[in-house]
């Protein structure tokens, strides 16, 4: 109770992010309307959802999403082929929470991961 069960990505590029976001994470987008895109993060129907939400620019809020992955640095890497910059490498986090690491997307977009290990 009292979990996210939606998040919104920003972009400047519907078509650009919703590829880097597929071949990424394996995610399902489609179009829903003009300037929203659904975001199916898991294949699960009940699960979180997601929207990718079209901008004219890309700017950062201060606030940070993070994605939960298997491999941080073999996500950066993937990332950076697919036209994205690392920004932050992998890190710890105290008190053995786990890892983080940042890329950019082209149009800016700020987006961080997480995983245990």
């Amino acid at each position: 109770m009292h979990g996210f069960c939606h998040i919104e990505l920003v972009t400047s590029n519907m078509e650009q992010s919703a590829e880097v976001y597929r071949k990424l994470f394996g995610w399902e987008i489609r179009p829903m309307m003009e300037g929203y895109w659904m975001i199916n993060l898991d294949g699960n129907p009940a699960g979180v959802s997601g929207g990718l939400l079209h901008v004219e620019e890309v700017v950062d809020c201060g606030g940070q999403n993070y994605i939960e992955v298997s491999d941080i640095d073999a996500t950066l890497a993937k990332a950076v082929a697919l036209g994205a910059k690392t920004i932050q490498e992998k890190r710890p986090l105290p008190d053995n929470m786990g890892f983080i690491g940042m890329f950019e997307m082209p149009d800016g977009y700020k987006l961080g991961i997480f995983s245990q290990k």
